[in-house]
């Protein structure tokens, strides 16, 4: 996986979203247990990343909204960034309404 990829990890009886950085200081030889920083926004989280191994990482399914696209959109438009914005609305039409 790579980084910023949106994943979901279970903690006791809740499964919260976030996504990863890869943990650049600690390679291991068996992928399973590569470490990896999982961010969450998620209110009853700490705002500090943790460590989780890879085979705990579930790959979330996005489910992005016309608003959601609008909005990615806009900041683009903002970081003047032609080439994501035009990315976007290729996928913006791909939405059925």
């Amino acid at each position: 996986m790579v980084d910023g990829s949106w994943v979901k990890i279970k903690r006791g009886n809740h499964t919260i979203i976030g996504w990863i950085e890869k943990n650049k200081s600690f390679h291991c030889k068996d992928p399973l247990y590569q470490t990896y920083y999982f961010h969450t926004l998620h209110p009853e989280r700490s705002k500090a990343p943790i460590l989780i191994y890879y085979k705990d990482i579930h790959q979330a399914e996005l489910t992005l909204e016309d608003e959601d696209y609008h909005a990615m959109q806009l900041l683009a438009l903002e970081l003047k960034d032609a080439n994501w914005f035009s990315e976007i609305g290729e996928r913006r039409k791909e939405i059925p309404f």
